[in-house]
């Protein structure tokens, strides 16, 4: 795992830009992604205008609607897809896993699921994705979409299994503030029971961005 700590949320921003690899990527949601989106816009928008077809697709979605403020996809869509003119990956949205799962064998076909990047968040008790410390999902290794349920509301969620997120061709994880330094710390030691160290420690080549403050070195 290549670890990268950058001064400020801003810089970190700026430097996922350089694994933002297409055409096909997934993407988590949560105040750290709305961020990220707004600071990604412009170049995607620019590689829409250019041709270039970057798909994007979530990582993980709560079961509510889409209208929800819950709603990951809803997040990526305010904040990337329709500024930057792909307001047609709104059907990219997952509802469930079989229908999650029948999308991306459409994307995909009959082979394996292969992200060009994946792009992940982490939270405070080490879970990434819908992906939490002792639930069953993170035993399957072969699902490339689960439903879940989580510890934390809205419960009942969709989520990429760990081998998807150890197939892609680029994994980053990025944490951002002071509030993720404990959770990073026990990242960077191995702590096997987290689910972040799972699924970069199952891709061999991930990239950890981090702020100083998560970083713990402010």
């Amino acid at each position: 795992m290549k670890v990268l700590v950058l001064d400020s949320p801003d810089e970190v921003g700026k430097k996922s830009l350089e694994f933002l690899r297409g055409p096909r990527i997934a993407v988590s949601g949560g105040s750290t992604f709305l961020e990220l989106f707004r600071i990604w816009m412009p170049e995607v928008k620019r590689k829409a205008a250019t041709g270039e077809g970057l798909r994007f697709f979530p990582v993980d979605e709560r079961k509510v609607p889409f209208e929800d403020p819950d709603s990951n996809w809803r997040v990526c869509y305010e904040g990337l897809l329709q500024p930057a003119g792909l307001t047609g990956q709104r059907e990219h949205r997952a509802i469930s896993a079989p229908q999650y799962a029948a999308m991306l064998e459409r994307e995909f076909g009959v082979g394996p699921v292969v992200f060009d990047s994946v792009f992940l968040g982490m939270g405070k008790d080490g879970h990434t994705a819908s992906l939490f410390p002792g639930a069953g999902a993170i035993r399957d290794r072969k699902s490339i979409v689960l439903d879940v349920i989580g510890p934390k509301p809205p419960p009942q969620r969709i989520t990429l299994g760990l081998k998807p997120l150890w197939d892609c061709k680029t994994l980053v994880a990025i944490a951002i503030g002071s509030s993720k330094a404990e959770v990073v710390r026990r990242l960077r030691e191995g702590d096997p029971e987290l689910p972040i160290t799972m699924a970069l420690a199952g891709h061999g080549n991930a990239v950890l961005l981090l702020d100083k403050a998560a970083a713990g070195a402010v």
